[in-house]
């Protein structure tokens, strides 16, 4: 619709800015004909806010106490060898637990693991007010006049130092409720433009005890959490084993193919087949849910399935021949070689599948019973015909019944079911995945890895988490327990630091540069069969013969002559060359 108006102005804050911002221009080149140096650059700083944002979620910054100590302290990994467990007889390699504030973990880690990380979930803080989120080591209330913008500011550190972590198909998981879902989605919009997939809609609770009253006075209980699901390479097909869940059967799954040749059969009605077997006829019978004197009917085979076993038995062990008819779009070859009524199995260049001509020469496919049939991934994992899950995670609040039990450790506020992290996993992962959490709470997440692993030959999932000092013994201590029944390889990490201005600082750091070789390459330092290499007179101090891989800084490689090159790879040893990525700002007096 065209305006008639002359004053009309389709963008008015937009062409206010751009009017503002005219006028400083004009200032500017006044001061600066005048030479007021001073009032250009603050004009300049005025025009770069003004500018600054566009589109998307406006917040206050605010400093954190961790943030700036890095200004002049350096954090390094620790390993407290004392906590060391060693009981995965499947692998050589470690899974890690780190203790302190997961921004120092996440800040060291962009030297170990930038675009190395497969899988990132984390269970952040949720914000709402009562005594769930600290900022700076004081809760934060509800009635705090930045009570968001706190919880954005932190976030946004750790949020956009992960994405730096994910490898180029990596994916990441978000556990967010209602408090804050809004602005993290806004938040995760801006850090990762393409990479928004879904959100996951889990049923925590049902409506149920104290719920039921507030329900009946009005409210709209809540009885979901959200999980915000985004991927590094903006790809949406995420998913690599498809969950399913248990559903009804379908009734249109009536009809029954008897062999009549070669990959030929006729076809029958699912109910006359069913009638001849006087075992399923006669418990129907009992059930009532066929009269004495009627016969079994079509249009209800999925009350005969889902009330009577031995119904549902014979569908079962019959699944291949019990089929549905579904609209073919597919072009026939050679059409009038194939009878009316006849059940073809017809083979094109990609598939074979069920063909049927009906009297109008036009072709269905039968679609198979058994490819809708299997175990589910329910609560309580049933075997019958099953519906792939979507973004509506249903039942989980069944798991929150035993969840304070699980691993053997309590937490009062957060704990997540196993099974929605392992499923999670199993669902995106393949079975070499690296999974990372730094939000690691009770440990769930190397918990749920470890059960992957166990069940599973093929699986060598590993673990990386990070969690404070106040809940790192509980994690620690969920993982002694698993390691008592499955197995598990852990290295347990502190954040320490030194001084930006030590004396010492290159010995200083040299030092731990061997942890955060371990945490890169998943190994244990005392391993016999490794060797660290930081100055050439280290390579005298070898046993070549027993030696399988030498971590060498890149700089005494360089330096190796050619006898010394020949003997390392006559004795078959791994050279791994050990930049100074791992401090390479701090060595070159840079912060």
């Amino acid at each position: 619709m065209e305006s008639h108006n002359e004053n009309f102005e389709l963008l008015p804050k937009r062409n206010e800015k751009n009017r503002a911002l005219a006028f400083l221009k004009k200032l500017m080149l006044e001061f600066a004909s005048k030479k007021r140096t001073e009032d250009v650059e603050n004009l300049q700083e005025v025009m770069r806010l003004l500018q600054e944002k566009r589109y998307g979620i406006v917040w206050e910054e605010h400093a954190e106490d961790v943030d700036v100590q890095m200004k002049t302290s350096i954090p390094i990994f620790a390993e407290d060898r004392s906590k060391q467990l060693k009981s995965d007889s499947k692998s050589d390699d470690f899974n890690f637990l780190i203790e302190g504030d997961n921004l120092h973990t996440l800040h060291l880690m962009q030297r170990t693991h930038w675009g190395k990380i497969d899988f990132i979930y984390i269970d952040p803080p949720y914000n709402t007010g009562s005594k769930s989120f600290k900022y700076n080591d004081e809760f934060v209330s509800s009635d705090d006049a930045y009570f968001h913008s706190k919880w954005l500011s932190f976030m946004n550190r750790r949020m956009k130092l992960a994405k730096n972590l994910l490898a180029p198909d990596g994916v990441l998981f978000i556990s967010i409720d209602n408090n804050e879902y809004a602005n993290l989605k806004l938040l995760m919009d801006e850090i990762m433009p393409s990479g928004y997939v879904t959100t996951i809609h889990v049923q925590m609770s049902a409506t149920q005890g104290m719920k039921v009253g507030s329900a009946k006075n009005g409210s709209i209980v809540k009885n979901g959490e959200y999980i915000l699901v985004y991927s590094r390479s903006g790809n949406k097909q995420i998913i690599k084993h498809p969950l399913t869940n248990r559903t009804d059967y379908d009734g249109h799954y009536n009809k029954y193919l008897k062999p009549a040749g070669r990959n030929t059969y006729t076809e029958e009605k699912l109910a006359d087949v069913l009638s001849a077997h006087d075992d399923i006829v006669n418990e129907l019978k009992l059930l009532g849910l066929v009269a004495s004197n009627r016969k079994l009917s079509n249009s209800n085979i999925s009350a005969y399935y889902e009330k009577s076993k031995k119904a549902r038995n014979y569908i079962n062990e019959h699944a291949d021949l019990v089929v549905r008819d579904h609209t073919s779009g597919n072009n026939i070859e050679n059409p009038d070689q194939y009878k009316i009524g006849l059940v073809y199995k017809y083979n094109s260049k990609t598939r074979s599948y069920l063909i049927q001509k009906n009297k109008q020469n036009k072709f269905s496919q039968k679609i198979q019973f058994a490819d809708k049939l299997g175990w589910s991934d329910d609560f309580k994992p049933k075997f019958g015909p099953l519906t792939i899950r979507g973004d509506w995670w249903k039942d989980f609040y069944l798991d929150m019944g035993n969840v304070s039990k699980e691993g053997g450790v309590k937490l009062d506020n957060g704990k997540k079911p196993l099974r929605l992290i392992k499923q999670l996993i199993k669902a995106t992962t393949t079975d070499n995945a690296l999974i990372f959490d730094f939000f690691a709470g009770s440990g769930t997440t190397g918990h749920a890895v470890n059960e992957l692993n166990a069940e599973s030959e093929t699986s060598n999932r590993h673990f990386i988490m990070a969690t404070s000092d106040e809940v790192v013994d509980t994690a620690y201590k969920r993982m002694e327990n698993i390691s008592k029944t499955n197995g598990i390889n852990l290295k347990y990490l502190k954040t320490q630091f030194i001084p930006a201005n030590s004396t010492n600082l290159e010995f200083e750091l040299l030092k731990n540069i061997k942890t955060m070789v371990e945490l890169e390459y998943r190994i244990d330092q005392d391993n016999p069969s490794i060797a660290f290499v930081f100055r050439r007179e280290d390579f005298k101090c070898l046993n070549l013969t027993i030696l399988k891989t030498i971590y060498v800084r890149t700089r005494v490689h360089d330096l190796m002559s050619n006898d010394e090159l020949l003997n390392i790879q006559d004795n078959s040893i791994t050279l791994v060359d050990i930049p100074d990525k791992y401090f390479a700002n701090e060595l070159r007096g840079t912060v």
